[in-house]
């Protein structure tokens, strides 16, 4: 009878376990910048960048997910929002999930609902903003000598 009992509360600490990893974490309405993402393309071969832009936008523009990385190497998979998507005649124009399809590779901010599952970090798009390309490294001015290096290397 004790191993039963055993069993069984055993039992019901993994599915315990098991539910409470299932749940989202709290959704949070935030803002996040970064550069957008062809989930497919990035998760399968690290593609990112100005290089893959044209591809990146074919990708989305044929449903493959899109995400975003943060400065810090944070990635977001982003959807669209849920409201828009089941009425979108209910929405102005221009829906901020569907621009982001042609700002593959670019640095934008979204701003929506965050939270995580399972590891993995979500982000609902309720608006979107278009930033500037980082500055070029300025070249240093005419006449000025190279950097020093290290003695022995």
């Amino acid at each position: 009878m004790k191993r039963i009992a055993a069993v069984v509360t055993l039992a019901m600490l993994f599915a315990a376990a098991v539910y409470t990893y299932a749940q989202p974490g709290a959704k949070k309405y935030t803002s996040i910048k970064g550069e957008v993402l062809d989930m497919g393309c990035f998760n399968s071969r690290e593609l990112s960048g100005a290089l893959h832009k044209e591809c990146g936008v074919k990708c989305a523009q044929a449903g493959i997910p899109m995400g975003l990385i943060t400065a810090d190497s944070v990635v977001y998979l982003l959807t669209q929002n849920h409201d828009r998507a089941m009425t979108p005649q209910q929405f102005p124009p221009p829906d901020p999930y569907a621009q982001l399809k042609g700002w593959i590779s670019s640095r934008v901010e979204i701003t929506g609902l965050s939270w995580e599952r399972k590891g993995q970090k979500m982000m609902e798009v309720k608006m979107v903003k278009l930033l500037p390309s980082p500055p070029a490294a300025a070249a240093p001015p005419p006449g000025t000598p190279p950097p020093a290096t290290p003695a022995g290397k």
